[in-house]
């Protein structure tokens, strides 16, 4: 799909009557559709596969800065180095690594093709205990 009928165009389409009958009546017509296509969204697709080949398909980062022997770490002479940064702990990801331990653990001979889903729910409200006295 394009980016203008993602955005809601939709193509135009014209009919030109080439031919008719005995009584005036078209009997041959010819309808030209305007093309989804055209050289801007063409472009537009062209540039997104230039941009993304030119990243690693590791870690997503531009081929040119991370193959760059001057961002190095262990290069001593690099100006500069990629360093990792602090973790963050994703609660769906959390979620499903513990899902999937325990059906790993409860049926160890299908858990490597199931595949497990997350959804964000509401909690239900938390009840006070009752009081005593």
């Amino acid at each position: 799909m394009s980016l203008r009928r993602f955005d809601g165009w939709e193509p135009a389409e014209r009919t030109r009557v080439v031919a008719w009958d005995e009584q005036g009546r078209p009997s041959e017509w010819v309808t030209r559709r305007e093309p989804e296509w055209d050289a801007r969204e063409r472009a537009w697709m062209l540039a997104l596969d230039w941009y993304e080949s030119s990243l690693c398909r590791k870690c997503g980062q531009p081929l040119a800065e991370c193959t760059d022997p001057n961002n190095d770490p262990d290069n001593p002479a690099a100006e500069r180095a990629y360093v990792a940064e602090p973790p963050t702990e994703c609660f769906s990801c959390k979620v499903l690594v513990k899902a999937e331990e325990k059906w790993h653990k409860e049926s160890p001979d299908t858990s490597g093709f199931v595949i497990h889903t997350v959804a964000l729910v509401d909690k239900p409200p938390r009840r006070m205990p009752a009081r005593r006295g």
